[in-house]
């Protein structure tokens, strides 16, 4: 429990979420810029200078930046009551493990009353106040830790699986919807790159240069047909169960540890 709450969980969620968004980004950009090369000049490299160095710098810090303001989101404590599951009070024996808001209700309907509930919205802070108005400092005052978006899982990992009624579901299947965006660029981009490269193949001649430009071409398309595989592996699988597990077909909870930790990362490390 205490490692669901703490700042060391909340800390691993954004640090895996920043290098899982940094890394999709980051092929997407070189997909469209391999394209882009081998359509306009037939070849990868293009000119270094200045203007291509900035340029370079302003992607590679939008992305960075972009990924950062995605993982930590959820941690801000504007968005606590999206993003908000559960208050861990060590100190009440009676409210045992995480309490979510419905729990909550009944305790405070009890101790103070029906009328008084109405008038509060039962945001999370007026949660925390009537609570903390419940057991004053004359009594030993009470703790509380939030169990956050990252906590939902012990891997402490970003939130993909959720339920239909969850109130996270928005912001989790908004980042499934901009990583199949993603893996629908690579994917298109390398196809064209595989037709362009075929193209030159067979319209070179016979001899040592023609052999050469086709061995590298042969190479090129291998590691097209590869990284394209790997997006339609990991992918592709990952959004079906998450849909699946959002309309209540399948219950992937227990697997989400397993496909977060060996089948996305497949598709970064190649």
């Amino acid at each position: 429990v205490g490692w669901l709450v703490s700042s060391y969980c909340s800390a691993l969620g954004v640090i895996s979420t920043v290098g899982s968004q940094i890394s999709l980004f980051s092929m997407t950009v070189l997909s469209i810029t391999r394209f882009y090369r081998i359509s306009q000049r037939l070849s990868i490299p293009g000119p270094v200078n200045k203007k291509s160095c900035v340029m370079v710098a302003f992607i590679v810090a939008f992305i960075v930046g972009l990924s950062i303001v995605i993982a930590v989101i959820p941690l801000m404590p504007s968005f606590e009551e999206t993003f908000n599951n559960a208050l861990y009070l060590p100190d009440i024996n009676f409210l045992r493990g995480f309490v979510t808001k419905n729990s909550f209700k009944q305790t405070l309907i009890s101790y103070y009353g029906r009328i008084r509930l109405e008038v509060s919205s039962l945001s999370w802070n007026s949660i925390k106040l009537l609570i903390s108005e419940m057991f004053t400092e004359r009594y030993g005052g009470v703790s509380h830790q939030v169990l956050g978006f990252y906590g939902n899982d012990p891997v402490c990992l970003f939130k993909f699986f959720v339920s239909a009624d969850d109130q996270q579901i928005a912001y989790s299947w908004s980042l499934l919807g901009t990583n199949f965006i993603c893996f629908g660029i690579i994917s298109i981009c390398y196809i064209a790159v595989f037709g362009i490269t075929s193209t030159t193949s067979s319209s070179l001649s016979q001899g040592a240069t023609g052999d050469l430009v086709r061995n590298r071409n042969m190479r090129l398309q291998r590691k097209i047909s590869i990284i394209i595989l790997t997006d339609l592996l990991c992918w592709i699988p990952f959004i079906t169960i998450s849909f699946l597990h959002t309309i209540g077909k399948i219950d992937a909870s227990p697997w989400y540890a397993l496909l977060s930790i060996l089948v996305l990362p497949i598709n970064s490390v190649i």
